[in-house]
């Protein structure tokens, strides 16, 4: 049968541990069979841990290299535009929050007049930075669309709730927003919060110069035979040995064809 070496290693290495599995459960069964009572009482129950295991194989290449492509999300570039995201989204929705508070009738000068200083505080900015971008990256597949295009809806509709969590409400903010001066102060700027996201966030992403989120990779495969049936019709010339240690523990897997260490 035709196989590929992924499939030969995931059978050998599934079967490997299954057995090891199957061998600690039936002494396990067998120890509790006779060890309360029994001879084995007191005794601590062994246990059975495969070591390095070498196999040799004999194989044949039957087609040649078949180029196969790959598509998943440019995990990079989204990183880099998140982080990018997350920085101007973070400063451009303190400064609309402290303009409309600003230029609102509350009085905040008396118990908020730190407000004026927020968005000059980097400390306050990294944090709400650090809190969108654990948001936003938590899924990242799920930004991206087939186009390769991040899904701006989708990240504004992360993006609000948390700007009104962690801006809006934030505790030492959101008494400002009950004081009978600040009567719908709240509700302007989650709008106006809206608003900015969605006028300015197609610009933040482009700026970010990241031209796809999602990548192809191309790679090559070979077709091979390992029965034995079908390596005896076949030349000797054709037919290769391969030695392969696995150590199931660590999942370390070395090849050697005789030639290459891999």
């Amino acid at each position: 049968m035709a196989t590929t070496l992924k499939d030969l290693l995931c059978t050998v290495l599934t079967d490997v541990m299954r057995a090891q599995h199957e061998s600690n459960m039936r002494v396990r069964r067998l120890y509790d069979q006779y060890g309360n009572d029994g001879r084995l009482a007191g005794i601590k129950p062994p246990s059975a841990a495969i070591g390095n295991l070498t196999l040799t194989l004999n194989y044949a290449v039957t087609d040649g290299i078949v180029e196969e492509e790959e598509k998943g999300v440019n995990e990079k570039g989204v990183d880099r535009t998140l982080r990018y995201v997350c920085n101007e989204v973070s400063e451009l929705l303190i400064k609309t929050m402290v303009h409309a508070i600003k230029n609102s009738h509350a009085n905040y000068t008396t118990k908020f007049a730190f407000v004026d200083m927020l968005p000059e505080n980097r400390d306050f900015l990294r944090q709400i930075r650090r809190r969108f971008f654990a948001l936003l990256s938590a899924d990242t597949e799920s930004l991206i669309d087939a186009n390769g295009n991040m899904k701006e809806d989708l990240l504004i509709g992360i993006l609000m709730p948390a700007a009104v969590e962690y801006l809006i409400d934030h505790e030492d903010i959101r008494d400002l927003f009950r004081q009978d001066d600040a009567v719908g102060l709240r509700e302007y700027i989650c709008d106006e919060f809206e608003r900015v996201l969605k006028k300015e966030l197609d610009d933040i992403i482009r700026e970010s110069a990241v031209s796809s989120f999602r990548r192809i990779q191309k790679y090559g495969s070979l077709n091979i035979v390992v029965g034995d049936n079908q390596l005896s019709q076949l030349p000797p010339e054709s037919i290769h040995p391969l030695t392969i240690t696995v150590n199931p523990a660590t999942q370390d897997i070395q090849a050697n064809d005789g030639k290459t260490n891999y």
